[in-house]
């Protein structure tokens, strides 16, 4: 096996086990994505690695960073809040796991949109609360 097998091998195994630490599965990833799945499972084969826009995007959706995925970090649980540190994405259920990763490919553009957006309802369904609750 030469180097480069064993490097592209040692991304291929990091690559699936991320993916199996978040409960994702290899369709949900291609479709935040935006590739067939039989592509992704390519990369999870060793059979092709992704581009490096690609590669950007799986290391967002996984919460690591470029190295642990390459081999050269140390394989950590993804996902921690900073206000929980028994916070993982694979607690989440897979509607918040698909907002928490669709979330990570946005712009950052859309992510303040998203943000703002979200505020916004939150303090109408606040008020909407204390209106009722003052009946």
């Amino acid at each position: 096996m030469t180097n480069h097998e064993r490097k592209n091998n040692s991304f291929a195994l990091r690559l699936k086990l991320h993916r199996e630490i978040c409960h994702l599965t290899q369709q949900q990833v291609a479709d935040i994505l935006n590739i067939n799945r039989t592509t992704y499972t390519k990369y999870e084969t060793g059979v092709s690695e992704p581009s490096h826009e690609v590669l950007g995007k799986i290391v967002s959706i996984f919460g690591v960073d470029y190295n642990t995925l390459l081999g050269k970090g140390k394989l950590t649980p993804v996902v921690q809040d900073p206000f929980d540190n028994e916070f993982r994405l694979n607690n989440l259920s897979n509607d918040e796991k698909m907002l928490v990763i669709a979330y990570r490919v946005m712009s950052d553009e859309d992510k303040k949109s998203i943000l703002d957006s979200t505020k916004e309802r939150v303090k109408r369904e606040k008020a909407k609360g204390s209106d009722e609750n003052s009946d």
